[in-house]
């Protein structure tokens, strides 16, 4: 049994306002993945099974345009795109909430990327939807040496966004046959620089699913001391993921409080109601 207390909040109101249908078990929310071009991004307008959906944003150029440098939906290496952020945001704004309602996680690849992404973002963001803005701000497990973005500069920019949710995340180094979790200081680190920052902002925590497994006592140390926030499950479809342990992690921290992102073939074996 998945248990459930607070919901998470967002535009002054709930996550569950928006999405009525998973009655407060945020964990029943649907997710859209790379939604980087526009026949993928059509598509998945159309789909009412979708509740949010993920998008990746680069600097670059957009095809059959000028070689201005603007932000684009694209994931690195690309740098160019049929899809650039302002034509992204538009078509969300201007779908019909009356048939299907989305939500939008943006994840930023660069700091570049984000400063370019301001103007956009508040022009489009009229607080209608739900819009998180995602990064990975730390170095995370298992002795990850992929480059996070920095920390404090994500968090100023992010600021001069008014109210969306920040999605803050650690790099991983992870993958079949691992095994691994997050540390004590990777829960510290994260709240330092959270603290330092003065952040009012509603936060997601996205933390993978394999490592999470591990990791109940820190995770529940997390949300404990960062009120209202939550965690995002994600994975890749070949992690090493414990799914008995990972089954105890949702059920102790509870579905009001874990989004869960990751390959179907996982998800359909998690318990979440």
């Amino acid at each position: 049994m998945c248990k459930q207390g607070q919901t998470a909040t967002i535009m002054g109101s709930t996550m569950t306002d928006f999405f009525p249908e998973v009655y407060g078990n945020v964990s029943l929310v649907t997710w859209a993945h790379a939604v980087n071009n526009q026949a993928y991004l059509t598509k998945t307008l159309a789909d009412g099974r979708i509740m949010m959906i993920e998008a990746d944003i680069s600097e670059g150029i957009e095809s059959n345009s000028s070689d201005k440098l603007i932000p684009i939906m694209a994931h690195p290496p690309n740098r160019e795109s049929d899809l650039s952020l302002e034509s992204f945001l538009e078509q969300i704004t201007n779908q019909p909430k009356s048939t299907i309602r989305q939500g939008v996680k943006l994840d930023f690849k660069s700091l570049a990327a984000l400063e370019m992404s301001i103007g956009i973002i508040n022009y489009y963001n009229k607080e209608t939807f739900p819009l998180w803005i995602n990064a990975d701000i730390l170095p995370g497990p298992i002795n990850s040496t992929v480059k996070p973005v920095n920390p404090y500069r994500f968090l100023e920019l992010s600021k001069k966004l008014g109210n969306v949710v920040l999605s803050l995340g650690w790099t991983t180094h992870y993958g079949p046959g691992m095994v691994g979790k997050y540390k004590d200081t990777d829960i510290e680190t994260m709240l330092h620089v959270i603290n330092s920052n003065n952040i009012l902002n509603e936060i997601s925590f996205p933390v993978r699913a394999g490592l999470a497994a591990e990791s109940l006592d820190e995770l529940l140390r997390l949300l404990k001391t960062v009120k209202h926030s939550t965690l995002t499950l994600w994975s890749h479809e070949n992690d090493n993921v414990n799914v008995s342990k990972l089954n105890n992690v949702i059920k102790e921290i509870g579905c009001d409080r874990i989004y869960i992102d990751v390959p179907e073939s996982l998800r359909k074996q998690l318990i979440t109601s």
